[in-house]
């Protein structure tokens, strides 16, 4: 049986992130353990965290019209149907920095083009076609940040569940996605979307 305590899965993330100022990209499913994870003194290392920038924009968004705050609660339950902290989240979304620990933006300047575009199209709910000037695909734009953030910059993702996993082996068609990005099926699945399972806490490299 899998220990997901949190404190195997810090521990976890140490030995992931050997010094300070390493970096890791976080999946959705990771935001029910953030407020944990800031609490001053509860980690001995400092961290950066990278998010999909499109996370703050609807946070921003929420500011001035509640019903954005839906859409977050529709996008977070893709992952997750656990308790998330929106106080936090928007805390994060305007400092970018909390105990220490910094969180940055990923934005469509950092990702591989073709990953990207590739997840916009292929991932979609209609519940998630948000009005953020001009309309968007959230779903397909966070995964495709996520993964293509992850293929540019060969930066470890940290998951707590499958979620993501799943909804890629679903969507995206072994042949169709080897196609896509690389040439051979298993260079897809060892430079794409492999999993690294350790317990408590999966990094998708």
């Amino acid at each position: 049986m899998e220990d997901t305590s949190l404190d195997y899965i810090l521990q976890e993330i140490k030995e992931r992130i050997k010094a300070p100022g390493k970096e890791v990209i976080i999946d959705i499913s990771v935001f029910p353990e953030l407020n944990k994870m800031v609490e001053v003194g509860r980690i001995d290392f400092k961290p950066v965290y990278y998010i999909s920038d499109t996370i703050y924009k609807l946070f921003t968004k929420a500011e001035v019209d509640v019903q954005y705050y839906q859409f977050i609660s529709d996008l977070i339950r893709k992952w997750t149907m656990r308790t998330v902290d929106f106080r936090l989240l928007s805390k994060i979304s305007r400092e970018k920095e909390i105990s220490g620990i910094k969180f940055e933006p990923i934005t469509r300047e950092m990702v591989d083009k073709k990953v990207y575009e590739f997840c916009y199209e292929k991932f979609k709910d209609e519940k998630l076609i948000v009005e953020l000037s001009p309309k968007i695909n959230i779903l397909g734009d966070v995964i495709g940040k996520i993964l293509g953030f992850a293929k540019r910059s060969n930066m470890p993702i940290l998951m707590l569940n499958r979620k993501l996993e799943i909804m890629i082996r679903e969507v995206i068609p072994v042949f169709d996605a080897a196609n896509t990005f690389v040439d051979k099926k298993q260079e897809f699945f060892s430079a794409f979307i492999l999993i690294k399972r350790t317990r408590g806490v999966r990094l998708a490299l």
